[in-house]
């Protein structure tokens, strides 16, 4: 995918693999409202914990942690930063992820809230 878009080459769609794919799994756990994906409904975070003036950020730390980890390829959650424009009303959140393989992930979702 190329900036959300579909990419075909040669008549195929072309897919991602390796730390590309892992990064874009977590960025769908994490832009997923839980219950959302009818095919997974524990996929996902809870959007109540994220939305609103009086949000919690060690709540909404600890409901992003339980997500990422549900990949079986992530070890640990190393870090996970929030940056809030309120006047726009969006919420960005970076991660940095280690997993089994020893390798760190970096990634970002936006728009949230």
């Amino acid at each position: 995918m190329e900036g959300g878009d579909l990419v075909i080459q040669n008549g195929d769609f072309q897919l991602i693999r390796g730390h590309e794919e892992v990064i874009q799994c977590c960025r769908h756990e994490i832009a997923t409202n839980v219950g959302e994906w009818f095919l997974n409904p524990s996929m996902g975070i809870n959007y109540d914990l994220f939305v609103g003036k009086q949000t919690n950020e060690d709540m909404m730390r600890s409901e992003l942690q339980q997500a990422l980890l549900r990949d079986e390829r992530i070890e640990s959650v190393d870090s996970i930063h929030f940056e809030t424009d309120r006047k726009a009303r969006a919420l960005q959140i970076s991660f940095m992820l280690i997993g089994k393989n020893g390798e760190s992930y970096r990634g970002e979702v936006g728009n949230l809230a």
